[in-house]
């Protein structure tokens, strides 16, 4: 037993999925299978019940998860101290992000990062901004990464700072007849049939509030489809089911091989801004504080769209 499969167990006990848990930790499902089936071993017992839809800890596995969270705990506070002491940047690294970040943009940073500062631990949690917040307040997480910004005022404890710009775009079906503008007006977009990610989504939630503010009525558009996630939407453009309104950093795949193609809308800015947020107490944190740093330093690369 190691703590390496501490962490292991802890993840896959909190998301419930074998699966979930390979995507947090950067490694793939068998490995994550075997340390769990040598843990299970050490102490010759199940540690979780599987089914088809997802896993449970055992009455043991339960005992041992409370004893986990102790352990890794007083671990990363004995790292923080010992980093503190000797300038070395080491420890594990809780990180939050939301959907559009979480899958186009942070793991290219968290790469680089890692590359900077190996000897830190990095797990990421894709969710929903709100969910973030949250557990960035509790404590379960050091930081945040999201695409919108949120009212701080009654969690005055926690710092809210914009880190990068982001600019929504039109995409388009590479053969569409409007495929060959660099920009549309207002009323060619009312006119095109939109496929759109959910009511709730933050890329649309930013799109709808620009358009209204340009004097768009949101009844005015002409929504002919609403899917759950960005991958989807951008199957449907490309396969002719409509246009959509999307992040540019969610698209750099298909810019570079040129699948879709991106139009602007003249007379409306969709610029935006990416936020980090933390709590005030963990921003001396070694390894949170470098990695503060190191974001808003701009490690990141984009293709522009043409």
């Amino acid at each position: 037993m190691n703590f390496h499969q501490l962490h292991i167990f802890k993840v896959v006990a909190d998301k419930k999925s074998f699966s979930k848990a390979a995507q947090v930790l950067f490694i793939s499902q068998p490995a994550i299978s075997m340390q769990i089936k040598s843990l299970e071993e050490h102490f010759g017992t199940r540690l979780f019940e599987r089914n088809t839809h997802q896993v449970n800890l055992t009455e043991a596995g339960r005992i041992l998860y409370n004893y986990v969270e102790k352990i890794l705990t007083l671990i990363d506070e004995a790292e923080q101290e010992i980093s503190i002491l000797t300038g070395c940047v080491r420890g594990t690294l809780s990180i939050g992000a939301s959907f559009t970040l979480g899958e186009y943009v942070i793991p290219q940073v968290i790469g680089r990062f890692k590359t900077q500062y190996p000897l830190v631990k990095v797990f990421l949690q894709v969710t929903n901004t709100e969910q973030i917040a949250k557990r960035v307040l509790k404590g379960t997480l050091d930081l945040g990464l999201i695409e919108s910004h949120i009212d701080n005022q009654d969690n005055q404890d926690l710092v809210v700072k914009p880190f990068l710009q982001d600019e929504l775009i039109v995409i388009l079906p590479i053969d569409h007849p409007l495929a060959g503008r660099k920009s549309i007006s207002l009323d060619e977009l009312v006119a095109l049939p939109l496929v759109l990610r959910e009511k709730g989504s933050g890329t649309r939630k930013v799109a709808e509030e620009r358009l209204k503010e340009a004097g768009v009525e949101l009844s005015a558009l002409n929504v002919v489809m609403e899917l759950g996630s960005t991958e989807a939407v951008k199957k449907a453009v490309e396969a002719g089911f409509g246009a959509s309104i999307i992040s540019t950093w969610a698209v750099q795949k298909e810019l570079k091989l040129h699948t879709l193609k991106p139009v602007k809308i003249k007379d409306i800015s969709l610029l935006r801004n990416f936020y980090i947020i933390f709590r005030e107490n963990r921003a001396h944190v070694p390894v949170v504080k470098e990695f503060i740093s190191f974001i808003q330093q701009r490690p990141f690369q984009q293709v522009e769209p043409r």
